[in-house]
């Protein structure tokens, strides 16, 4: 990348339990009228195909507007194309898939209200495509006092999840201490010496800071300056200027997603930094905001696997169907309606029964980049995240004619092992 960068290389069903408990006067064994009513009801046909027919109800609890709607639009794109899917051939044992959409603001408080309503009054039998680590952790809380699983599309800050968490679950970006061993093989590769951080002030910043600090400061010879910012800051030259004098050769954004684009735009105004680590910032963007600069110098990670045959497939239908292309946001979105529609297939009737299904097997989504297998905790844990920048020219198989850029994948790292929570 840039002068030539080698291939170093990536509620629920919640059961209403119905319990009349009046205290009869004298026990008897012969059942009551109304209990008889309710029996033959419960037994008819028409009874039984209504609630087979019933509608699968998946919440998707995003940023639809906000700092992170570039992420949360693409997520429930993905999703609303799965269930399409699922819908257009018959169902799940015929039953209808429907995405219930709530827009989390990038607010914790506004996400716990959003989530309770999708579980108590919607009726979902899951959640997903949460982005802001801050929204992650609140709504993770709720999830785990619900017993309905959550999947978390970004939200990577390693407090997320704890020992105790059983219905959360992580589908794309890792936890931030499993996110720096590809860079730190990157930095290693290219020699580098000298790196800048910018940091976000909020839980996934922390996080990542942490993780630079024990991964990257520790290699020999590597020295990491910091700075720290609002989530919500627009103007990053000051916080360059302070990167400045030690001349870094990379600059690890990673740490400040929503500032990846306009801190990129000023470090090559400035002059700042040979290389650009994102934070899984969709490729879209980093083109509409930072075009061809970005060519060769800005470094990301994908759990989407691009150079795959599978990958291209999908994202070729997803193109024809909705004139999109098809980045890791939408592929999240679209894994997590296809592993819950499987959860149910396999006879997971209730939101307890998907959470076990999803923990304690595997699911193989085409195009992903390693497959969604999980610790006890909801941890990915045979995560093989794929770096890779961009490069002139359209993408291969259609997938986003006239684009005029590609991604160029550089590696596909091994195994990372998972994180185990520290409580």
């Amino acid at each position: 990348m840039g002068r030539s960068l080698s291939r170093i290389v990536v509620l629920g069903v919640v059961g209403a339990l119905v319990a009349a408990c009046a205290p009869a006067a004298a026990p008897s064994t012969a059942p009551s009228a109304s209990a008889s009513a309710a029996a033959t009801q419960a037994a008819s046909p028409s009874a039984t195909t209504a609630a087979n027919t019933k509608p699968i109800r998946i919440g998707a609890l995003t940023s639809l507007s906000g700092p992170f709607a570039p992420w949360g639009t693409k997520v429930k794109a993905g999703m609303d194309f799965a269930a399409s899917e699922l819908n257009a051939a018959g169902g799940v044992k015929g039953r209808k898939v429907e995405i219930v959409a709530r827009d989390d603001k990038n607010n914790p408080s506004e996400a716990v209200t959003d989530f309770k309503d999708l579980v108590e009054t919607q009726g979902v039998v899951a959640v997903g495509g949460v982005i802001s680590s801050d929204v992650g952790l609140a709504a993770a809380r709720t999830a785990e006092q619900s017993k309905v699983p959550l999947f978390l599309t970004m939200s990577g800050a390693n407090e997320i999840l704890t020992k105790a968490s059983r219905y959360t679950f992580r589908t794309c970006l890792l936890a931030a201490s499993m996110d720096m061993g590809p860079i730190a093989a990157f930095v290693k590769d290219k020699k580098i010496t000298s790196v800048g951080s910018i940091i976000a002030d909020y839980a996934w910043g922390h996080s990542i800071e942490a993780a630079e600090k024990k991964d990257v400061a520790s290699l020999p010879g590597v020295q990491v300056q910091y700075a720290v910012a609002p989530v919500t800051e627009k103007d990053f030259t000051s916080y360059l200027r302070k990167l400045q004098p030690a001349n870094p050769q990379l600059l690890l954004i990673t740490g400040h997603p929503p500032g990846n684009f306009p801190i990129t735009k000023e470090a090559l105004q400035l002059g700042i930094g040979q290389y650009m680590f994102g934070a899984w910032s969709p490729p879209e963007t980093w083109m509409q905001q930072v075009g061809a600069p970005a060519y060769g110098h800005v470094i990301e990670g994908s759990c989407a696997d691009w150079s795959s045959p599978a990958y291209q497939a999908l994202a070729k239908k997803f193109y024809d169907s909705t004139k999109s292309f098809m980045d890791f946001n939408v592929l999240s979105g679209y894994a997590i309606v296809k592993m819950v529609a499987n959860a149910v297939s396999n006879g997971a009737d209730t939101a307890t029964k998907v959470a076990d299904a999803v923990r304690t097997g595997s699911f193989t989504q085409p195009g992903y980049a390693y497959p969604l297998s999980y610790t006890e905790y909801g941890e990915l844990k045979e995560a093989t995240p794929v770096i890779y920048t961009f490069a002139k020219g359209d993408p291969a198989g259609g997938i986003d004619p006239g684009a005029g850029w590609h991604t160029e994948v550089l590696l596909h790292s091994p195994v990372i092992p998972p994180d185990v929570p520290a409580q």
